[in-house]
């Protein structure tokens, strides 16, 4: 999502740190007809073909088409003269430039994704991919202003944004120079850009300083009232808690939280979206004015999207660490992108002792409750094959995804008497993959079975690659747990054994 393989890279190392890279400039000042303008400067390229200018039809966490170019007008190409260069709109997204030699710059104007965020919206679920341009206050995602060159991703990029004084740029994107109304930013890659959103507003911030990260937490509320503190006041335990269930080490040592609130203007209504990136989260809120509530649905999506630093912004298949804006790959694991990052959301607050076993399983229960809706006709992995276009089943994910990582959770914990689990797991994967050392899609459930043993591999091939319910009634008897196929809801069973007993605290730690 980050970067490309450096086994690709290698070869051509040297040529790469000598290439110029390109440079983007945009004025959040100035917003004629609420469009912002964007130059960007390009270096010399190699090569006589036809260039492709592009904004990305999809992002890396977003499983549906945005088609990003959209929002983008008046695009024109001129060499060093000045003089206009010939170039055509391909499609939605993309434009040719046929004769590119003597290109130096490129000129275009961008709508918002987004007025502002609220319970009512006309395309998909997705507005923490784009963002909204006022003078109060933008969220910017790069990939609905800042256009790519394709086959050149890889280059650098040097982001210049002019800003009213006043306001604070919150980003995890590396600042090369700052003054008042003017920062210089700097990417290693279009990839790296992508991955750090911006918000540019009024300074409401607040910092968490742990043993070994610093948290940034940046706000704003449309209301004008500051809400950072309260925020930063819940995730400081929230973040200590990971620290513990991840093993005593945090994957990242900076991050910030971007949070944009703006109240709901329906009485008991309020929506969330968030979308991680490498060492930031998107937070989009619409709700109440309640800086104790923001605090708590924040809360809730921090600890889902915290852990996606590890999966997949970590460990993650050669379709994600070449991700293709106009046209990815799907990977086959989103069982474990997804499904196993919400299982940690859910199974940490009860390991850590800050949830009752009787809570958690509410929790359990009202994802089968869930999941119920959604059919058990296709193996999950297929599904994550097609997730684009299976849009109506992708939520199972979160459902059957995350049960099923509970499963294999319990069955982990009790081959092994309570010492390896899936915390475990994903520990052992993240040292054998990683940035740069992405795993081949179809080898992944080869290399767990080598880490765990053969009836792993087959509860993999059996629950993953295969369609079918899960045998949640099983694991449940196993656990000293009861599952009522009636009504779906698990319980605790009045004559658990104790070897039962014993696998629910090796597994819950209660």
């Amino acid at each position: 999502m980050r970067i490309l393989t450096l086994l690709l890279l290698a070869t051509a190392a040297p040529a790469l740190h000598a290439q110029a890279g390109i440079t983007a400039s945009i004025d959040l000042r100035d917003q004629r007809n609420d469009r912002l303008e964007v130059e960007l400067i390009v270096p010399p390229l190699p090569g006589d073909a036809p260039l492709v200018f592009a904004l990305p039809r999809i992002v890396p966490g977003i499983y549906g088409v945005m088609d990003h170019g959209r929002s983008a007008g008046a695009v024109e190409a001129f060499d060093g003269n000045g003089d206009p260069q010939p170039i055509q709109r391909i499609d939605v997204d993309r434009w040719s430039l046929p004769s590119p030699q003597g290109l130096h710059r490129i000129t275009y104007s961008v709508d918002d994704g987004w007025e502002e965020f609220d319970i009512r919206f006309s395309m998909g679920n997705y507005r923490s991919s784009e963002g909204t341009v006022k003078p109060t206050a933008t969220v910017l995602n790069h990939n609905t202003v800042v256009g790519y060159f394709e086959g050149f991703e890889h280059l650098p990029y040097t982001l210049h944004v002019k800003k009213p004084a006043g306001h604070y740029a919150a980003t995890s994107l590396p600042r090369a120079q700052e003054q008042a109304e003017h920062i210089t930013f700097s990417a290693t890659s279009y990839r790296h850009l992508v991955d750090n959103p911006m918000l540019v507003a009024p300074p409401d911030t607040a910092h968490i300083l742990l043993e070994d990260i610093r948290v940034t937490v940046a706000c704003h509320s449309t209301t004008g009232q500051a809400i950072a503190h309260d925020v930063a006041r819940h995730i400081r335990p929230l973040l200590a808690d990971q620290r513990a269930y991840l093993g005593g080490t945090l994957p990242v040592k900076e991050y910030t939280f971007l949070i944009y609130h703006n109240p709901s203007d329906r009485e008991g209504s309020s929506m969330g979206d968030g979308l991680e990136h490498s060492s930031s989260t998107l937070i989009l809120l619409c709700m109440p004015l309640d800086p104790e509530a923001i605090a708590q649905s924040v809360y809730g999506i921090a600890s889902h999207e915290f852990f996606h630093t590890i999966l997949p912004l970590g460990v993650h298949s050669e379709e994600i660490e070449h991700y293709d804006f106009h046209a990815p790959r799907m990977s086959r694991h989103l069982w474990l992108y997804e499904g196993m990052t919400e299982y940690f959301a859910m199974h940490m607050p009860v390991k850590q002792g800050r949830q009752s076993v009787e809570e958690f399983l509410g929790v359990v229960n009202e994802k089968v409750r869930m999941m119920r809706k959604f059919t058990d006709s296709i193996p999950l992995t297929t599904l994550s094959q097609q997730a684009m276009e299976r849009q109506d089943q992708y939520y199972n994910f979160y459902l059957k995804g995350t049960l099923f990582c509970m499963g294999l959770d319990i069955a982990l914990r009790e081959r092994s008497k309570g010492a390896y689990g899936v915390q475990e797991l994903v520990r052992d994967l993240q040292r054998e993959y990683g940035p740069g050392r992405p795993f081949k899609d179809e080898e992944l459930f080869a290399t767990i079975e080598r880490l765990t043993g053969p009836d792993i591999g087959t509860l993999l091939q059996r629950h993953l690659n295969e369609p079918g319910a899960l045998p949640l009634a099983q694991w449940a008897q196993r656990t000293g747990l009861r599952f009522d196929e009636g009504t779906g809801q698990l319980s605790m069973a009045p004559k658990a054994t104790r070897q039962h007993v014993q696998l629910r605290k090796w597994w819950l730690g209660r």
